[in-house]
């Protein structure tokens, strides 16, 4: 009998074990994102920190909904944590909401995101490293200007079967600052949403009615993808659940996730 009990002891001990090690590992099963937010030019008041130190208001709402997307989020606005390869290895997607020329090793992006990484850029991103050819065509696109910020814009959708823009219908009317690209080519990028300039108050924009003005695409480079989005200046854009989701599916994209 004592060794039934003993047996039965065993059992339930490497039960408990086995249940223990199946909860850590669905734990670190989850993917890893880093959101980086360096500032080497302008300093856009979404990623501005407040001397207190504590987190900008996007670093503060990504790391909110990613994480109850089920990722497991950092944050950084420091160079040494993307010093060399070894430190991208860390993470599965990396978002940038950067603007200059940020002083983190930039062959180790390129490389790891061709191995398999996801990249996510949003926003000033294509205000970043704007004179290398070689970021240019990795990110799509280079900024070049914009109009104003506060009055309403069209957007059409041109891909509504991408996991990014399934949540958005035909258009997408919002208040943001919209961009102008240049050294861009539809050739390199899949164009998912981009300025209706028939439905849109041009002058405000300081847009003419046949340009072309891409707002968020998708690309392959080598076994990686890049998603970017221009959207995310303003508050209200970072509050809007709708903004929220094409966030979050661009990065199920990029991670392969969704497709």
């Amino acid at each position: 009998m004592y060794k039934h009990i003993v047996v039965l002891g065993v059992c339930s001990l490497i039960w408990a074990g086995t249940g223990l090690a199946m909860a850590q590992g669905a734990e670190t099963a989850k993917k890893k994102i880093l959101m980086y937010s360096q500032s080497d030019g302008f300093r856009h008041g979404m990623v501005c920190r407040p001397l207190s130190g504590e987190l900008s208001f996007a670093e503060n709402v990504f790391k909110k909904i990613a994480t109850e997307a089920g990722y497991e989020v950092f944050v950084s606005q420091d160079f040494h944590d993307l010093g060399g390869r070894k430190d991208y290895d860390n993470y599965d997607a990396i978002v940038f909401y950067t603007s200059g020329d940020v002083k983190i090793d930039k062959k180790a992006l390129f490389e790891w995101t061709r191995d398999g990484g996801a990249f996510i850029g949003i926003h000033s991103a294509t205000d970043t490293w704007k004179g290398d050819p070689e970021y240019v065509h990795f990110i799509g696109g280079a900024f070049k200007t914009h109009g104003q910020g506060d009055r309403q814009v069209t957007l059409e959708v041109e891909d509504r079967d991408h996991p990014a823009t399934r949540m958005l219908g035909a258009e997408w009317n919002i208040v943001d600052e919209i961009y102008h690209h240049e050294n861009f080519s539809r050739d390199n990028i899949h164009v998912l949403i981009s300025v209706d300039t028939q439905k849109t108050d041009l002058g405000p924009q300081k847009m003419s009615p046949d340009g072309d003005y891409p707002v968020a695409w998708t690309r392959t480079e080598g076994k990686g993808r890049v998603f970017y989005t221009a959207l995310g200046h303003r508050k209200n854009v970072w509050e809007d659940p709708v903004y929220q989701k094409h966030l979050l599916a661009g990065i199920a994209w990029a991670l392969r996730e969704k497709e």
